[in-house]
């Protein structure tokens, strides 16, 4: 009688510092045949550290590895336990979610150990999490190349009394809240919709070594420098608890 390996796929959270990953995380990695990196999706620093509390060499995915080449990761977690350490939450990024339907399709065990991930830190500036609506991405501008979605995000939750959260692009480096303000009120001067503002005010948050948060009126943040990466959030209408909190951090 021929015996079935049973494997499993983990997707495994590494929050957003190098010290965010949980006992569950750390447990689960080192059960790992073989582990796998993706950082495409987000900076992460420690993983030389990571490294040595594992005792494993991990390997540094690319987005076509995910993405296009799926399969060959796949076809690996047949034989033995495959863990992609993912960081933030492993399911916040749509791509990750398509790794557990493909995984399920050609009957792979997966197991999600989740972490820290931007959406529930944001609750650290006092905005309640339940209020918020749909977020966006800015992206960085190219030419011929200036999607007007974010602006339209923003609008939207406004006309609901819901804070939008605005997530920075990441390339080759983080983009600068002064950057992702920069593209807003291009498109603000093009459209004159008075969605956004030189003189209300938002917060920048950041999250690394030590969190860093600022409420402050837009003309006042274009002028000062944030740790990256970082997010920018338009508030909605505020709790009168929310606007205390804001001010007094």
């Amino acid at each position: 009688m021929q015996i079935k390996i049973i494997t499993m796929l983990y997707l495994i959270g590494l929050g957003l510092r190098n010290k965010d990953i949980t006992l569950n995380g750390l447990k689960a990695a080192k059960k790992c045949k073989k582990l796998y990196v993706e950082l495409y999706t987000s900076p992460w620093e420690g993983l030389e550290e990571l490294k040595a509390l594992t005792g494993k060499e991990i390997i540094e995915l690319k987005r076509d590895d995910l993405e296009e080449n799926l399969h060959e990761l796949l076809e690996e977690a047949k034989s033995k336990d495959i863990g992609i350490l993912i960081p933030g939450d492993p399911l916040v990024a749509t791509t990750h979610t398509e790794i557990v339907i493909e995984a399920k399709k050609v009957g792979i065990e997966t197991k999600v150990v989740h972490a820290p991930s931007i959406y529930s830190v944001i609750s650290e500036t006092g905005l309640f999490i339940y209020k918020f609506g749909k977020t966006t991405t800015i992206p960085f501008p190219q030419e011929n190349f200036l999607p007007e979605s974010p602006y339209e995000t923003i609008k939207e939750n406004k006309s609901m009394g819901l804070h939008t959260l605005c997530l920075l692009d990441i390339r080759d480096r983080a983009m600068t809240p002064k950057e992702g303000l920069k593209y807003l009120l291009e498109i603000e001067r093009k459209r004159k919709e008075n969605v956004i503002s030189e003189d209300e005010k938002i917060v920048v948050f950041s999250i690394k070594e030590k969190t860093y948060i600022k409420y402050d009126k837009i003309k006042n943040i274009m002028v000062e420098k944030f740790p990256t990466p970082a997010v920018l959030i338009f508030p909605g209408k505020l709790h009168f608890k929310e606007k205390e909190y804001l001010e007094i951090i």
